[in-house]
């Protein structure tokens, strides 16, 4: 019995559309703009299975650019390396860049999906801090 519900629940946590159901990400640190002094925040403990929507004050979605070092609320902000997709593209794989020595100095991929007037993210888990999602609007 409880097989059937670990397999009910993972098949569940595939299905799920992320345009629907996401958890926000507000917080204004997280903004292109921002600068941190200090060591900054890490999005480590994202959960790599659940789907992530940039809102208020944190923008309106991922950068696609570098910010450079100690932006985004963190020394390492991450960005998407390439485009959003369109909504007829459906969900797609892309590119996550952190930056490191002013370039894309650590790689990974996640997905990215075009709810026609946000965008939502399942983010890659890269294994080390201090790095974080970078938003803009």
């Amino acid at each position: 019995m409880q097989t059937i519900i670990v397999d009910y629940l993972r098949m569940f946590i595939c299905l799920v559309d992320g345009c629907h159901h996401y958890q926000s990400l507000t917080d204004a640190k997280r903004k292109y703009e921002n600068v941190v002094i200090r060591s900054g925040k890490c999005d480590i403990d994202l959960h790599t299975k659940a789907w992530y929507r940039f809102q208020g004050a944190a923008g309106k979605k991922m950068a696609t650019k570098s910010p450079g070092f100690y932006k985004c609320g963190a020394p390492y902000p991450a960005w998407l390396n390439g485009t959003h997709p369109t909504v007829a593209e459906g969900k797609v794989r892309r590119e996550v860049c952190i930056n490191k020595g002013g370039v894309c100095g650590e790689r990974g991929f996640f997905d990215v999906k075009n709810c026609t007037s946000y965008y939502v993210y399942k983010f890659y888990r890269f294994s080390y801090c201090d790095f974080r999602y970078c938003g803009t609007d």
